[in-house]
């Protein structure tokens, strides 16, 4: 393996004057602009483009944000909490849904109605997606498909959040064409996925039957709450990559819009700055060259090779 793929990503998400009163977001869209322009520019320093999945009312107050981000090289793709979704509000025990949550009709008309909103706001039509805590189900890829998508970053492997449906143990963890049956598999779908990175070495429960590896985001505290170094993050999620040797090999991170990285001696800044220097470092180390890439980027290179469906072995 010569080189890998480093990935920046943000979700962008809408704000506390517009969402649920629970949500996380900015405080309002200046925060929202502070902190997507400021990761911009600190991505930009080390020569990486970034991909943003922006929620439907953010792309509509943020459009011009956006098309000048675009214009600068980078990605945007759709993102999507549907309890946060400020024109789609269920009754009753749906009040609070996630993504997983909802069949493939529910799936269907709110990715219909929301990639509506979004282009109307950007001018063109979505082709990346990302559910909000990667939450989906079986039907999730399929809706996907159906609606017109090429793909995008749904899982988080290893993750099990059983009651906001995101149960990705076992997952695929490297690019690849999603399957139309069951969404851990690689299939043969003109869809493909980019999974979250993360350190395998180790699951870590969070308790009330949550599980999670470490991963590269900046948002937790790792060294903070669990004595994991962003060094050591670096070093075992590209040993493991290494091993696996992948078609496509990817790091790829993810954040959010409410962090102050306009300010480089915030806290969370300077974490995903120890965040992106240690994936340098780790890379130097083994000799590999790094190309910095958008969701956008990997998705037209799993589609470019021939389907691989899983094979299985029967004993």
């Amino acid at each position: 393996m010569k080189d890998v793929k480093v990935i920046l990503t943000m979700d962008c998400e809408p704000t506390l004057e517009t969402t649920h009163s629970s949500a996380t977001g900015p405080k309002d869209f200046a925060a929202s602009e502070r902190a997507i322009r400021g990761y911009f520019e600190i991505a930009s320093s080390y020569g990486l483009p970034v991909t943003y999945f922006v929620h439907p009312e953010t792309a509509r107050a943020q459009a011009d944000l956006f098309s000048e981000l675009a214009d600068g090289g980078a990605c945007i793709g759709l993102h999507m909490h549907p309890w946060k979704y400020s024109q789609w509000r269920y009754d009753g025990e749906k009040y609070m849904a996630h993504f997983g949550q909802l069949t493939y009709d529910e799936q269907l008309a709110l990715l219909s109605e929301s990639a509506t909103i979004w282009r109307d706001a950007l001018g063109e039509v979505p082709m990346l997606f990302r559910p909000g805590t990667f939450s989906a189900n079986d039907n999730t890829f399929r809706a996907m498909a159906e609606l017109g998508f090429k793909g995008g970053s749904v899982s988080a492997p290893g993750r099990i959040f059983r009651e906001i449906r995101a149960v990705w143990s076992g997952a695929e963890p490297d690019p690849h064409r999603a399957d139309a049956e069951f969404r851990q598999l690689s299939g043969t779908m003109a869809l493909a996925n980019m999974p979250l990175s993360a350190d395998f070495s180790r699951l870590l429960d969070l308790g009330n039957g949550r599980y999670r590896h470490a991963d590269f985001r900046p948002d937790v505290d790792w060294p903070g709450q669990y004595g994991i170094s962003y060094e050591t993050i670096a070093r075992n999620t590209l040993d493991q990559v290494i091993e696996r040797q992948p078609a496509i090999p990817v790091l790829n991170s993810i954040t959010h819009n409410h962090f102050n990285y306009d300010d480089r001696a915030d806290p969370l800044t300077q974490r995903l700055l120890v965040m992106i220097d240690d994936i340098c470092a780790a890379c130097e180390r083994k000799g590999i060259g790094i190309i910095g890439a958008t969701v956008a980027d990997v998705v037209d290179q799993v589609l470019a090779l021939p389907p691989q469906p899983e094979t299985f072995l029967f004993r």
